[in-house]
């Protein structure tokens, strides 16, 4: 059931703040599925095996879905129904990306595009970087002149906010192409919740899936979307530990910035974990599981957001000392994950 809020000249589209926010193809998306519980089934049964680049040149780390780069999360929801339009045709058709954003709001469509931050006010880029990100909306408000939009505005935090209509139209109008890469692929993305759609959930799908990631294996569909050629070059699993110690390593010899978001990740990795838990002991679908296990995982957790405030402690200090406090936190998170799912993953009989 969709409840949008909607009076005379303002309609906002139902989104929760997400469960995991590392990057905007899932917190875009999980914004939407966060809200309706029916579709939490999707969210715990996905967001399970990771990977990352080995180097330190291009250490982006994501979790793993079996597509190929070019296509994002949304493509593989069935809870989610997509449609891309080409930029061209939106200026071409509408008389201002404005009027195009309220008609799909009315039809209960989010809008997904890409806009230059150097026009977005809420920014930290504002009036000072002339870079293009993806940004979420959800609503507006014809009398305060208003589009409702999420997005990491400011330090890297992923927030809901509010735009005025002459902001937003110049950041959608500036020339995307001048500045980096456009990642949407010059493409609109327009979601609609598909609440017909019924979930096939399965509690050994996800046992499968979680001793697949603790045994670092390839995901069977990697090699038939992403061709194999970068296999030598990429960690899986809990190996995202090692590449983050060297990184760490890495970092401390050549006295540079740390990237902060595959530290993001592996915390966003553990809230997903400890929500999943949760989610199967409370639904009861799981009779090996209880407190305790919870308990440890949220253990595990609350150190991994230490290790994220120490990563970002660094890059504001950049004291040594505070990068040995991080490759001390990586590695005991790395050991008490490690003792947890071996020993959990044999009680529930997952050898």
């Amino acid at each position: 059931m969709n409840h949008a809020t909607q009076t005379i000249g303002r309609k906002i589209l139902p989104i929760s703040y997400p469960m995991i926010t590392t990057y905007t193809q899932h917190a875009h998306l999980l914004s939407i599925l966060t809200y309706h519980e029916c579709a939490h089934p999707w969210i715990f049964g996905n967001y399970i095996q990771l990977y990352i680049n080995k180097d330190y040149k291009h250490n982006w780390g994501d979790f793993y879905f079996p597509l190929t780069y070019e296509l994002r999360p949304s493509d593989s929801c069935k809870w989610i129904t997509t449609q891309k339009i080409h930029r061209d045709t939106v200026t071409s058709k509408w008389d201002s990306v404005i009027h195009f954003i309220i008609e799909n709001i009315n039809s209960h469509h989010y809008v997904h595009t890409m806009v230059n931050y150097f026009n977005v006010p809420l920014s930290d880029r504002y009036n000072r970087l002339q870079l293009h990100h993806d940004i979420f909306v959800y609503g507006y408000d014809l009398d305060r002149e208003i589009l409702y939009v999420s997005d990491f505005f400011k330090n890297g935090v992923y927030s809901q906010e509010e735009i005025s209509f002459t902001d937003f139209n110049l950041a959608f109008s500036t020339n995307h192409l001048t500045t980096n890469h456009d990642y949407l692929r010059e493409m609109v993305y327009l979601y609609k919740f598909n609440d017909h759609y019924q979930d096939n959930f399965s509690v050994d799908t996800i046992l499968n899936s979680i001793r697949n990631y603790f045994a670092n294996k390839t995901p069977e569909y990697w090699e038939m979307f992403n061709y194999g050629g970068d296999r030598e070059n990429l960690d899986f699993g809990m190996q995202i530990y090692t590449t983050l110690i060297n990184y760490v390593k890495e970092t401390s010899d050549n006295e540079s910035k740390l990237d902060v978001r595959p530290f993001h990740l592996l915390h966003d990795h553990k809230k997903i974990m400890t929500l999943r838990l949760k989610y199967l002991y409370d639904n009861r679908l799981l009779s090996q599981l209880n407190t305790e296990h919870i308990d440890e995982f949220i253990s595990i957790e609350v150190k991994a957001k230490i290790m994220v405030n120490l990563a970002l402690k660094y890059n504001l200090t950049r004291n040594r000392s505070v990068l040995e406090g991080l490759h001390t936190m990586i590695s005991n998170i790395q050991n008490e994950e490690s003792i947890f799912l071996e020993r959990w993953l044999q009680q529930v009989g997952i050898q």
